[in-house]
């Protein structure tokens, strides 16, 4: 297994231990669980750790930010404000914590080492293990999917507003004649000069889902646009083994997979089985932006 695997379950065995301590509910989910069946462990091209909490299980998780201080580890969300850590905590300045985070759902990262994911959102994590809420409904099919584009389009704007396209990426856009992704370029500048207003109308559009279920359905509202899933498959669980560890995943996981892969023992084509983007990524030490930068340069 490759440095970054195994650093992968570092973070993941620290997660459950804390996990348990507060008696927090977690599932794993989409490609984490068919690696769990198909492989028993990683998928072999892939390389990241997905989980679910439910809902009350994620915002109690989001409260216990103070817990991560000392430990090598850091909880990353949208919703949680900037933590001053000491700069005693082991390479982990904290004018980079929280600061421009862009993902709609919770990370535990790993302090000792550095991650920039994509050009044009500058900020630096560490290896990490994406959480995400599971929240539960009683509504018709069509209901909870229109929640579920809502939440991404308040959120679209908000990765709009905090991505970072020079005029260079622009001009190479315009010449390559990619009028799509252009038309982003252009849409991120001028949205850039206000991030918290989108943040802002993400955040209020989330906070109903606090009070939600119970219901028979449940989703993902950040995740998996169009997919319904069954509460049920996420109260009744069952442990497998997952590499040298365990995961939690619904014991009725044929019935969830199916739904998010169909035949989902059949291997994709060889053109399919690519890994995570990483535009920088360095295993041994956390760096700071123009630190990476100047690396780069």
């Amino acid at each position: 297994m490759d440095v970054l695997k195994n650093r992968l379950l570092e973070v993941f065995r620290f997660a459950k231990e804390l996990f348990q301590r507060h008696n927090l509910r977690y599932i794993g989910c989409g490609g984490t669980v068919l690696g769990a069946i198909r492989h028993k462990g990683f998928i072999p091209w892939d390389d990241d750790i997905d989980l679910y909490m439910p809902r009350k299980d994620y915002e109690q998780l989001l409260q216990l930010a103070h817990e991560f201080q000392g430990t090598g580890y850091e909880l990353l969300s949208c919703q949680q404000p900037i933590v001053n850590y000491p700069s005693s905590i082991v390479n982990c300045p904290s004018s980079i914590i929280h600061s421009g985070y862009y993902m709609p759902f919770a990370k535990i990262a790993d302090c000792r080492s550095t991650i920039w994911e994509f050009k044009h959102l500058p900020f630096l994590f560490g290896v990490s293990i994406d959480i995400f809420p599971l929240d539960e409904f009683d509504e018709p099919d069509e209901v909870i999917t229109a929640r579920q584009y809502r939440s991404h389009y308040y959120f679209d704007k908000y990765l709009n507003a905090v991505s970072h396209y020079s005029f260079t990426d622009m001009a190479k856009s315009l010449f390559s004649a990619d009028v799509h992704r252009l038309g982003v370029q252009v849409l991120s500048k001028w949205r850039s000069r206000c991030p918290q207003k989108y943040l802002q109308a993400f955040l209020q559009f989330q906070e109903g889902y606090k009070h939600n279920g119970p219901g028979p359905k449940c989703v993902c509202v950040t995740q998996w646009e169009g997919r319904i899933f069954r509460s049920e498959w996420f109260r009744d669980v069952t442990e497998v083994p997952f590499e040298d560890t365990t995961l939690i995943i619904p014991r009725d996981y044929d019935a969830y997979l199916r739904t998010l892969y169909g035949d989902y023992m059949q291997l994709p084509p060889e053109e399919k089985r690519i890994s995570h983007p990483h535009y920088f990524m360095d295993l041994d030490r956390r760096l700071t932006l123009p630190q990476v930068r100047s690396i780069l340069s």
